[in-house]
C-alpha cells in the first residue's frame, strides 16, 4: 500500500472512531444510574455528638448510626448536625454552608428545640430584640430552612424534638432520672413518666404547627420515643444516657431505629427503597406518630 493511501485510510478510520465515540458515551450514560440522593441530618448534639460520657464510654447522636439503616449504594447519609445549636444559631451559622450542598431529590431531616430556650417562642413572623439583636421565632427559623431546602427540590421531613432522660412520678422526686432519696414502699415503676418534649411540649407542638402550615410531613419523635422508653422502664433507659440530653452509642442507635421506623410509616414512604437489610428489618411505627400533611389535591 502506498504511503498516501495508508494515510487516507488512517484518517478515515480516525474519523469514524470519533463519530462513534459520542454514541458509546451516550449509551454508557443511559445505562449508568444517576447520583444517589443524600439524606441530610440537620440538628444539634442529639443528632451529632462525640467524646465520652460520665462513665467514659463514647457518646453519639442518632445521626451517626442511622447511616447503618440505609444502603450506601442507594442513599448517602450526611450528618450536618452541630452540637449546641438552636434553630436560630444553626440558621445563622451552619445553614449558609449546608444549603448549597442540597440538591434536587435529596432528603432533609430537620429537628431542633433542645437548645432553643432563648429563641423567641411561637411560629409567627414577629421579631424580638434578644441581647440587642433582632431574632425571629423558633417556627420562623424552622419554616425558613424547610422552605429553602424545598425550593431546591429537596424532600423535607420535620422531626419533633428528641426525648430527654428526665422523669417524674407522683410518689418520687427525681433529679433527672435519679431519685432524690430512698424510694418509698409504695413506689410503682409503672407510674414513672418521661418528659415529653422540651419546654412542656411546646417545641413538639410548634414543629407540628409548622408542618401543618407548610404541608410538610412530620414525625412525632417525641411521643414515639417516650412511649418506647416508658415501656422499657426508667432504669433501662437511663443506662443509654450520659446525662439528661446525650446518648451513649447504644442509645443513639435506639433513637436512630425509632426514626427509621417512623420514616417507614409515612404514606408511600420514599425511604423504604433506600434501606439496608438492617433498615428493612425495622418494623414500621404506628401511623399515629406521623402526619403527611398532604396539601390540597394530594
Amino acid at each position: 500500500m502506498q504511503k498516501s493511501t495508508l494515510i487516507r485510510s488512517l484518517i478515515l478510520t480516525a474519523g469514524l472512531f470519533a463519530a462513534v465515540l459520542p454514541c458509546i458515551a451516550a449509551a454508557q450514560d443511559a445505562s449508568t444510574p444517576s447520583q444517589v440522593p443524600t439524606i441530610f441530618v440537620c440538628g444539634d448534639s442529639t443528632s451529632k455528638n462525640s467524646g465520652k460520657g460520665k462513665d467514659g464510654d463514647p457518646v453519639a447522636g442518632w445521626g451517626t448510626p442511622i447511616a447503618e439503616f440505609f444502603d450506601p449504594t442507594k442513599a448517602v447519609v450526611k450528618n450536618v448536625g452541630h452540637a449546641g445549636k438552636s434553630s436560630f444559631t444553626y440558621y445563622t451559622g451552619d445553614w449558609p454552608r449546608v444549603l448549597p450542598q442540597i440538591q434536587s431529590g435529596d432528603f432533609v431531616l430537620l429537628v431542633f428545640g433542645i437548645n432553643d430556650g432563648s429563641t423567641p417562642p411561637g411560629t409567627g413572623d414577629a421579631v424580638a430584640q434578644v441581647k440587642g439583636q433582632p431574632e425571629h421565632t423558633y417556627g420562623w427559623y424552622m419554616s425558613t430552612m424547610a422552605g429553602d431546602a424545598r425550593a431546591k427540590g429537596a424532600h423535607v421531613y420535620l422531626l419533633t424534638v428528641t426525648v430527654r432522660d428526665i422523669w417524674n412520678n407522683p410518689k418520687v422526686k427525681y433529679i433527672d432520672a435519679t431519685p432524690a432519696g430512698p424510694l418509698p414502699p409504695d413506689y410503682d415503676p409503672k407510674e414513672d413518666k418521661i418528659e415529653r418534649g422540651t419546654g412542656n411540649g411546646r417545641f413538639t407542638q410548634w414543629t407540628k404547627d409548622v408542618g401543618q402550615a407548610l404541608h410538610l410531613p412530620v414525625l412525632d419523635l417525641t411521643n414515639l420515643s417516650a412511649d418506647k422508653y416508658e415501656a422499657m422502664g426508667r432504669d433501662q433507659v437511663s443506662k443509654l444516657y450520659s446525662d439528661h440530653n446525650h446518648t451513649y452509642v447504644p442509645g443513639a442507635k435506639i433513637v436512630a431505629a425509632s426514626i427509621v421506623s417512623g420514616l417507614k410509616a409515612f404514606n408511600n414512604s420514599p425511604f423504604i427503597p433506600l434501606l439496608s437489610a438492617e433498615g428493612a428489618a425495622v418494623p414500621a411505627a404506628d401511623p399515629k406518630y406521623v402526619n403527611d400533611n398532604a396539601g390540597p389535591g394530594n
